[in-house]
């Protein structure tokens, strides 16, 4: 395939000569595109990886709700004539590679080590985003290093390797629809059926999921508890024991927007891999309060959080346990 012009290339729906109205019917698309644009962009090209080599960095969310538990590594990958992605040996870390498609549905995840084919046929469309997330100890600078290595290892080919451009929009239409979307979706407690195949997601959450939370994986690798405490900032703590879950488990803690609000200790988020235990081996993580005390964070106004657990076991996900609710200090 040959570049094609930024009102072509990208969009399966044919040329657009002037501005798409955005509606409800349409907005995942549209919001798909927009990411990949961006995701594009940020590595210069398509049909190349982007490695976020730190944590998600504070003045650089490119989408609400990120996480700090993984490094993630991006691409906008032309698949319409065939593509390879080749995951190396991780050494039993985990890492998994999410295929996005331009409607925001994930027909397939990768996770072990080797070389896979990829098809606009399987996918459902000819341009897909790469999500390669990695397990990182953010605060150790050695394991940082060999999340590097293994990211530098990541392997990528593109059969025909085009560039993605976006349809054109009208952009106000599409804040209009996507403003009225996230209201509807501040009543979304969880992530269930919001990502994943077509045949196994609900039409309104995949809806309400595209704004929220693009590019979450699907419950069956990772289910997402979106807890909006609707408390004034102050001092709460959340004890968390064992987790049934394969992978891991992680807090993050948002803002009224659902980003990450910078403070001076760097605090944003704990996981079952870096947070201090108490001497049972549960974890307690504490919102506000002593900023000295482990497993702190300090709270915006407007606060929430989003607990994720990968690779959840299937008492989570037919719901016969739950993971625990927050309580005053």
């Amino acid at each position: 395939m040959d570049d094609a012009p930024a009102a072509a290339a990208g969009h399966d729906g044919g040329m657009h000569t002037s501005p798409v109205t955005v509606t409800f019917e349409n907005f995942a698309r549209f919001e798909s595109e927009r990411m990949f644009a961006g995701i594009a962009a940020a590595a210069g090209s398509s049909n190349v990886w982007n490695h976020y080599r730190v944590p998600t960095p504070i003045d650089q969310q490119t989408v609400i709700r990120m996480n700090r538990d993984t490094l993630y590594s991006a691409a906008i990958v032309d698949v319409s004539q065939g593509a390879t992605i080749t995951i190396p040996e991780a050494g039993g870390r985990y890492i998994s590679i999410m295929l996005v498609n331009q409607d925001h549905y994930i027909n397939r995840v990768l996770h072990e080590a080797g070389t896979y084919e990829l098809t606009a046929e399987e996918l459902g469309s000819d341009f897909v985003c790469a999500a390669a997330r990695i397990l990182v100890n953010p605060e150790d600078p050695a394991d940082v290093a060999e999340v590097n290595r293994l990211q530098d290892q990541l392997g990528l080919s593109s059969g025909a390797g085009g560039q993605f451009a976006p349809a054109p929009v009208d952009e106000a239409s599409f804040t209009e629809t996507r403003d009225a979307v996230l209201v509807l979706a501040r009543g979304l407690s969880g992530m269930e059926r919001c990502f994943g195949r077509r045949e196994d997601v609900d039409p309104v959450r995949h809806l309400l999921g595209a704004a929220v939370g693009w590019g979450g994986l699907p419950e069956s690798e990772a289910s997402y508890i979106k807890v909006e405490p609707r408390l004034p900032v102050g001092e709460y703590t959340l004890t968390v024991g064992d987790v049934p879950v394969d992978g891991f488990w992680s807090i993050s803690l948002y803002n009224a927007d659902g980003f990450f609000e910078p403070n001076e200790l760097g605090a944003y988020s704990v996981n079952s891999v870096t947070g201090v235990r108490d001497a049972d081996g549960s974890i307690t993580v504490r919102f506000g309060g002593d900023p000295a005390a482990p497993n702190h964070l300090p709270l915006p106004e407007g606060w929430n959080y989003l607990v994720r657990l990968y690779r959840p076991r299937p008492e989570i996900l037919d719901g016969s346990w739950t993971f625990p609710a927050i309580d005053a200090a």
